[in-house]
């Protein structure tokens, strides 16, 4: 397993939480450690009736991997899970999406349920192939996080949308970049956007 040197200092914006995540390499893939407990926040006594009413809390992370200093989108990807009080198992049960279907995990407190269900632990985020080696000279890469407890639907996201052109595809991954940075746009009970410190890869 190769680690990841990982550096901070970075300017940070307003409204954009900054998280240190833990990066490792291990084997072909770039892997992501980072909790993000402030979804589910002390005395939201709401949201936690939710979870322990039987219904599904949804959870959902928007993964980008950016390239510091530049505008060049690197990779993203999605993950969701739910949380919900199971009254026949007689337990909490968190569930991941994965692309085999859902992975189940189950918790006799609800606290246990909730520190498992707002931490990425060792998630992928990217393929080494696509990063370039240089050290503590760089290129640096961090990543930007939007975190959604119950994210409520667009309906002008489902509208088809024509060919996109390699240049409004850029402009549009860029405008993803400003709207986590400026914390806009997201819809949910509670949104979290995160920027992580900047991490590197290790030459070999």
């Amino acid at each position: 397993m190769g680690v990841l040197a990982s550096t901070l200092g970075l300017a940070r914006p307003d409204k954009l939480t900054h998280r240190k995540a833990v990066f490792e390499e291990i084997g072909s893939s770039v892997m992501m450690t980072i909790a993000m407990p402030t979804l589910f926040r002390r005395g939201d006594e709401d949201a936690l009736f939710s979870i322990d009413s039987g219904w599904d809390t949804t959870l959902q992370f928007t993964v980008d991997v950016w390239e510091r200093g530049s505008r060049r989108h690197v990779g993203t990807r999605v993950i969701v899970r739910k949380i919900r009080w199971d009254p026949w198992k007689k337990k909490y049960v968190v569930r991941t999406k994965g692309s085999s279907g859902w992975v189940a995990r189950t918790f006799s407190k609800r606290a246990d349920a909730i520190a498992e269900a707002v931490a990425l632990d060792r998630v992928r985020v990217v393929a080494s192939r696509d990063l370039t080696r240089g050290g503590e000279a760089g290129p640096f890469y961090f990543v930007t996080i939007t975190a959604l407890r119950n994210p409520i639907e667009d309906s002008t996201s489902s509208k088809p949308r024509g060919p996109r052109r390699s240049g409004r595809r850029d402009l549009e991954l860029f405008g993803r970049l400003v709207d986590v940075l400026a914390g806009e746009q997201a819809v949910a009970e509670e949104v979290l956007n995160i920027k992580t410190n900047p991490f590197f890869l290790v030459p070999r």
